[in-house]
């Protein structure tokens, strides 16, 4: 019953945590950039919408999928609202998973385990973190979580039956994570090390190692012949560091690994929206954490423990357990982000890191609390500790938050004027987006105007580019207009309609304060070289009215 209660309550202050963090301004943001994921949704059968085209990291698509699926269903295709929820819940599940785990290795530490689970939700060193577009990062850690969680139940089991099932269960969700991601391979080998600390039980534990390392060994063996038939193509050479010294890489593995740890520092860069609110709700969230660390101990005092708080941590030595093994996560975290040439880019790099880095913070709370000898001032040292860490926590995820909210609206209005301007096309059009604020682009690339653009005319054959205020090309610009034709120049991302009459154009302004307006004289710049201008006619290529799936995409009323 205690561990009933004690997970239902870390469920809900976990829930409470993610609501305060994500619900502030992600309910309604989308996502500007990554949109190949759900336009491979809409354009793939339900199966193979799971499913992405490099083998290695096949199950990258499955959450987007997912995601896609539930608004199918719900009758809302086209919003990002349901990617919102399933990205939340995999931002939840990731603290009942360790609360779970830890449970199983520390079963008398109630409220140790409850800290630790809620100081893993609020990691926020990321910069990517609440970036709808980059929930495959979340959705590898959670099959790890998984993994990690029945291969520990397999060894506890004393069933062979139940231990083979969740052998297997643990294999299949060690791959879905190795699969998706390459980044927790160390992780996934070192694991099983600490089912040791558990009970020294050789032979169990080398059944269970002997099928879980088949997959990490045959995702090495798939990793070693493609790169040895590679000829430097492939996009993870293309973004891998070009400086291999030793002091070089061991700058760049404690600079993260500090920089994971440093919570203070987590809210980084500029704010977008209010931070007097941001403040407000992580104060509340703080105050959350303490009232459900208080119940924990509540339900361990009426389970009839004599140390509420403490129950079997009267010893320092399980503090320093904790903390070897949040430190040894925490620096297995980053080997392979070692590997690129943006390692201390703060971006993506941060979110594995998270779990052992919540580790080692409890542990660290924990240790310093440990010096003071009456029992209920160490609790509430504890507590304040941890609620500081909650604070900065939630500070930083809500200004990150706030960040993307404002980049997707700067894309979410581009595209609402594009389609107020031009409702519906017919196949084959090319629209440009002229007079782009190059201080404030809403895109980045013409591969994101062109993949939104075919997620804005669904089912259409439509491709765009466009240019900035000063005429100049925008970045990934790879449509030409010569003589008669709009040709792809074959760089760059290919675009979907590779060729198309001048005639089958749309310009739209996207300097107007309005909806936006349709250009009626093809500007100069907008040809490399002479091109058919008299053809330009927009309302002959303009029809029918927004489609509505487009509609809920871009927030259009």
């Amino acid at each position: 019953m205690p561990t009933r209660r004690g997970l239902v309550l870390s469920g809900c202050v976990y829930a409470f945590l993610v609501l305060i963090m994500w619900g502030a301004f992600n309910i309604h943001s989308g996502m500007p950039y990554e949109t190949t994921f759900p336009y491979t949704s809409e354009t793939s059968s339900w199966f193979n919408g799971f499913l992405y085209g490099d083998p290695l990291r096949i199950h990258t698509n499955t959450f987007y999928q997912l995601s896609y699926l539930m608004g199918e269903a719900f009758g809302i295709g086209g919003s990002y609202v349901p990617y919102q929820i399933i990205y939340a819940l995999l931002w939840w599940a990731r603290g009942v998973l360790v609360f779970l785990l830890l449970r199983r290795f520390l079963p008398s530490c109630l409220a140790v385990c409850y800290a630790a689970g809620a100081l893993v939700i609020v990691h926020a060193s990321d910069g990517a973190l609440l970036w709808v577009g980059q929930m495959n990062q979340f959705g590898f850690i959670f099959w790890m979580l998984a993994a990690f969680y029945f291969l520990t139940l397999a060894f506890d089991s004393a069933h062979y039956g139940w231990a083979a099932l969740f052998t297997m269960a643990a294999c299949l969700f060690e791959s879905m994570s190795m699969f998706s991601y390459e980044s927790p391979l160390l992780l996934l080998l070192v694991f099983p090390l600490a089912l040791l600390a558990k009970r020294r039980t050789w032979r169990r534990l080398a059944v269970l190692t002997a099928a879980w390392y088949c997959v990490p060994a045959c995702y090495l063996l798939l990793t070693l012949r493609r790169y040895l038939a590679a000829t430097g193509a492939t996009y993870q050479e293309s973004v891998m560091r070009k400086g291999w010294g030793l002091g070089s890489l061991m700058s760049d593995w404690s600079f993260n690994v500090v920089a994971s740890l440093k919570f203070w520092e987590w809210p980084r860069g500029g704010w977008k929206t209010s931070e007097s609110q941001a403040i407000l709700l992580s104060l509340v969230a703080a105050m959350i954490f303490v009232a459900g660390g208080i119940a924990a101990i509540r339900v361990v005092r009426e389970n009839g423990k004599t140390n509420p708080f403490v129950e079997s941590v009267q010893s320092v030595r399980t503090w320093l357990a904790l903390l070897t093994a949040g430190l040894v996560l925490l620096v297995l975290s980053f080997p392979v982000y070692l590997l690129l040439d943006s390692a201390r880019g703060l971006w993506r790099t941060q979110f594995l890191s998270g779990v052992g880095s919540g580790l080692t913070l409890t542990a660290m709370a924990g240790l310093v609390s440990h010096g003071v000898s009456r029992r209920p001032v160490r609790t509430a040292v504890f507590l304040v500790l941890g609620a500081v860490i909650v604070c900065f926590g939630s500070i930083s995820a809500i200004q990150k938050g706030g960040f993307h909210r404002w980049v997707w609206e700067r894309h979410r209005a581009a595209m609402a004027k594009i389609l107020r301007a031009a409702p519906s096309v017919k196949p084959d059009t090319i629209v440009v987006l002229t007079n782009v604020p190059k201080d404030s682009d809403p895109f980045g690339d013409s591969m994101w105007l062109d993949v939104s653009l075919r997620l804005a005319y669904p089912g259409i054959p439509v491709a765009g580019t466009y240019f900035y205020a000063d005429g100049t090309r925008s970045p990934g610009n790879n449509l030409v207009a010569v003589g008669e034709l709009w040709k792809w120049d074959g760089t760059g991302f290919p675009t979907a309609v590779r060729e198309a009459p001048v005639a089958n154009t749309i310009i739209v302004d996207s300097g107007q304060a309005n909806a936006g307006s349709l250009v009626n004289v093809m500007p100069a710049f907008v040809c490399r070289a002479a091109c058919a201008v008299q053809s330009y006619n927009p309302a002959a290529v303009i029809t029918g009215p927004i489609a509505p799936r487009a509609a809920r995409r871009y927030g259009i009323q």
